[in-house]
């Protein structure tokens, strides 16, 4: 009978492949809600209400609330998503908790590429021993599960990055229909997120240094066809004109970056190393910086991916993820050079050893913790509950308390006519007529509840409570840390319409 160590040893991709999986199944399970708004607001709720007839965010110019230009959105996953509901609606499969099982399972599948396609890049780069560590790192880094379920366009752009790299490191063919292949499947990550055309074209760079000019020409040759076809194509059908979502981007962030989260330029080099906890996320950064000219495929376009966005004014933490799996690579790959040449010493082993197992303990131990994480649990709930109820297409919300009012996700409600009216400051109670039609009233938040409740019953008269929706575990302990993490408990209440 064939034991552990015997399928580690010798089926080490397909067993790290396997509890990749298991992790993800997982996340599919329990990592419920969305991790920000981006996530859902720009994917799942657009999709759906195209599904729908609506256009939740007013993005297509036929869209009565359309204001004539695009709004700076690559149309391409988001499309995907409205092929894959429109046919869970065709099948008569609608219930929204239900198809984002279904979601999160499709993105669990399409995240094994990461840990393959990395795996086998590595194993050119360097060795099985390194490419195993690497391997290892993607399946069950403490991050990696929950955000591989996540409709993230940072993370769905990865495997073509990765996949363009390795159709031109995994031979020595030099086929212009190679380079073709692997320019055109890379350049889909820019249809995913417009960013990714830094990293192809940072491919694209190291091919001209090398002087392989005949394959520079026929790789740029197959990004430019995919950029014609896909993003082209769509923007030409939506808008008439080819890139115009694209040149919106561009110009809205020319002249807006300064209304997101700033910071300085090493943030991302900081947040890349606390990944990873001190001191192997020290050792990995020093191994990124340890560059070989056989590794420049990976380390040039990754570089300039980080630099642009390091120099970028607007910095949130998700931007530098298309970047992830390749620097966890350079900086395993990187750091074995520095053991087999400068630090070949019995000291610098063991301390990459214990700095590696103090790695994985922390990682260990949040893991389950982060992999089952319900995110924004009360925003979610709260809407199913309120899901095939009658008179549920006006609801009065109260976030007067310490509570923000957070945009409510009526993809989980299935109701694309609903409106919401909300109260933010005490002295919006006197601007709310005494008659209104609204059946359900929503509480951000128990602070001064009583208080609040009472004032609201002044205007709208008996209210019932009919839900609690409380926050998860992983929404209290974001919130505890950050107060922008605004995840109260919402209190849905009831009136009736009917005795008045």
């Amino acid at each position: 009978m064939r034991t552990i160590k015997y399928y580690l040893e010798n089926e080490t991709l397909k067993s790290i492949l396997f509890v990749a999986l298991i992790l993800r199944l997982i996340a599919v399970v329990f990592a419920k809600g969305f991790g920000m708004h981006d996530d859902h607001f720009l994917v799942i709720e657009v999709a759906q209400s195209w599904v729908e007839g609506y256009d939740y965010n007013n993005w297509l110019p036929w869209s009565v609330g359309n204001i004539g230009i695009p709004q700076g959105h690559s149309l391409f996953y988001v499309s995907i998503h409205f092929v894959v509901l429109s046919f869970f609606k065709l099948i008569g499969f609608t219930n929204p908790d239900f198809q984002m099982y279904a979601i999160r399972l499709l993105h669990a599948l399409y995240s094994l590429l990461v840990v393959s396609l990395a795996y086998k890049i590595t194993m050119k780069l360097a060795d099985k021993k390194t490419a195993t560590t690497v391997g290892w790192l993607l399946a069950i880094a403490w991050f990696m599960p929950w955000l591989s379920v996540r409709n993230l366009v940072e993370m769905v752009s990865i495997p073509p990055l990765l996949y363009s790299i390795w159709v031109i490191i995994r031979d020595d063919n030099k086929d212009a229909k190679k380079y073709l292949w692997a320019g055109f499947i890379g350049m889909l990550a820019f249809s995913i997120r417009f960013q990714g055309i830094l990293f192809i074209g940072g491919i694209g760079l190291v091919l001209l240094i090398q002087k392989q000019w005949r394959e520079t020409f026929f790789y740029g040759i197959g990004s430019l066809a995919s950029i014609a076809l896909i993003q082209g194509g769509i923007d030409i059908y939506v808008w008439g004109r080819p890139f115009a979502e694209f040149i919106e981007y561009v110009n809205y962030n020319l002249n807006n970056s300064g209304e997101y989260p700033n910071g300085p330029w090493y943030n991302y080099i900081l947040l890349l190393m606390g990944f990873f906890v001190f001191p192997y996320g020290l050792m990995l950064f020093a191994g990124f910086l340890n560059i070989k000219k056989k590794w420049l495929i990976v380390f040039v376009p990754t570089l300039i991916f980080l630099a642009f966005h390091s120099y970028f004014p607007n910095k949130q933490e998700r931007f530098i993820f298309p970047v992830l799996p390749m620097y966890i690579m350079l900086g395993v790959v990187g750091w074995q050079s520095f053991l087999d040449g400068k630090l070949h010493s019995h000291f610098w082993k063991l301390f990459t050893k214990i700095s590696l197992i103090i790695f994985l303990i922390v990682s260990f131990a949040i893991l389950p913790f982060i992999t089952t994480g319900y995110s924004k649990r009360a925003r979610v709930e709260s809407m199913l509950f309120l899901r095939n109820k009658p008179n549920a297409d006006r609801i009065m919300i109260d976030a007067t308390s310490r509570a923000p009012h957070k945009a409510l996700p009526q993809y989980y409600a299935s109701n694309w006519t609903m409106q919401f009216r909300v109260l933010e400051k005490e002295r919006d109670y006197g601007f709310v007529e005494t008659k209104f039609p609204q059946k359900y009233v929503l509480f951000f938040g128990q602070i001064d509840l009583e208080k609040r409740l009472q004032k609201m019953e002044g205007i709208t008269g008996p209210l019932t409570q009919e839900y609690v929706a409380l926050p998860s575990l992983i929404d209290r302990t974001l919130q505890s840390m950050n107060s922008v993490n605004a995840n109260d408990t919402i209190f849905v209440y009831s009136r009736n319409l009917f005795e008045e």
